[in-house]
């Protein structure tokens, strides 16, 4: 008989953690950031890994464990922030950096890119927060999944945009689907510039590594002024010591292929019926485990990474709908994305962790193909 099951937010009040199918287990914790305000944290175990969900930040993805190893970011809780005590306009726009703590937070969707012109660098979806009664957890044999609403903050008195957000991961795998269906419910015309910065920079790639893109290093442009490298996809090992803060925007080529490897196809089978896919790796330095971006072009078309090694060991994946250039060059440049009222965009995006050697190859060998294609 089919195991389902459904929990809504309400449910898991002072339960303690509650066992799901294949190992599986959910449990809702309460967090007090430094303010003393209490942020409600979702620990999804599907058996290998573990997610934590954060509600009150826009249904972000706080933290990624595989078998109990962190391959996010190490950031400590003592960054995560309740949005009702960040001020986006601070430090001359830069005041999103407080409560910048999740392993995939969102950009957008008002603004991704240079701040100035009234907004800020990573826009208001991150310090926005679910509506508690939006948030809830199914299950069935093969997959779980999480869903929330959130109405953005945005930037005036009357929120621009609704994020209705799904994340979906199968039992016993390292890999999940995130999905959000973004509609203007506001009565103009309103440009949507979303994304993710996603965090696959944990202990695994402390001995070193490389980003594994599909582009020409030639077609990869290092933003803001800092020092060159002979090989922008290498990854220095942390014990060398402290490397400044690197960004590469670059236009990512098709991938094929992808539907045939295992480990994979399960998610990449759920895609919308895309025009192209594209994926992304950031692997160690003998190949035994890689984290892992795909999604498909119409969704996210541009691309950017940011490296840095100092108080943060920081790789970053940052797919996103345009360039990071100030909103009026966006639109003069023909790239702005705009929403008439009440219309919606779906994006859908894979991220995950493997160490099959199988899997790692045939996705190295796929990407660094895009040449072929």
């Amino acid at each position: 008989m089919l195991q389902t099951g459904k929990f809504v937010l309400a449910d898991l009040e002072h339960c303690g953690k509650i066992s799901m199918p294949k190992q599986g287990s959910i449990e809702k914790l309460v967090f007090t950031d430094k303010h003393g305000v209490e942020l409600t944290v979702l620990v999804i175990d599907n058996g290998l890994m573990t997610i934590t969900i954060l509600p009150d930040r826009g249904m972000e993805i706080g933290d990624i464990l595989v078998a109990g190893a962190k391959i996010s970011w190490d950031r400590s809780y003592g960054y995560l922030v309740h949005p009702q005590h960040i001020n986006l306009e601070e430090r001359g726009g830069t005041g999103w950096l407080d409560g910048f703590y999740s392993a995939s937070a969102t950009i957008g969707p008002e603004q991704f890119g240079s701040p100035g012109e009234g907004y800020t660098l990573h826009g208001t979806g991150s310090y926005s927060i679910a509506s508690p009664q939006s948030v809830f957890i199914t299950y069935d044999e093969e997959a779980l999944r999480i869903e929330g609403t959130v109405l953005c903050r945005g930037y005036t008195q009357i929120p621009a945009f609704e994020k209705q957000i799904s994340i979906l991961t199968r039992w016993n795998s390292s890999i999940l689907l995130r999905e959000e269906n973004t509609i203007n419910v506001s009565d103009i015309d309103q440009t949507l510039d979303d994304g993710l910065h996603i965090q696959l920079s944990g202990s695994f790639l402390h001995g070193g590594g490389r980003y594994v893109l599909p582009v020409a290093q030639r077609n990869m442009h290092l933003r803001d002024g800092a020092p060159a490298e002979e090989d922008p996809l290498h990854i220095p090992a942390l014990a060398k010591g402290p490397e400044p803060i690197r960004c590469y925007q670059y236009v990512p080529e098709p991938v094929s292929g992808l539907e045939s490897i295992e480990e994979i196809k399960p998610y990449v089978s759920k895609f919308n019926r895309p025009k192209s896919v594209t994926a992304e790796m950031i692997v160690n330095e003998d190949f035994s485990a890689a984290g892992i971006v795909i999604r498909p072009l119409d969704c996210f078309p541009r691309s950017l990474i940011a490296k840095e090694i100092a108080e943060s060991f920081m790789f970053s994946f940052e797919p996103c709908r345009t360039r990071p250039n100030r909103m009026s060059q966006k639109h003069i440049d023909g790239e702005a994305f705009v929403l008439s009222p009440s219309a919606s965009a779906f994006t859908q995006c894979i991220i995950g962790f493997s160490t099959n050697k199988s899997t790692i190859i045939g996705l190295q060998n796929s990407i660094t193909n895009f040449n072929s294609h």
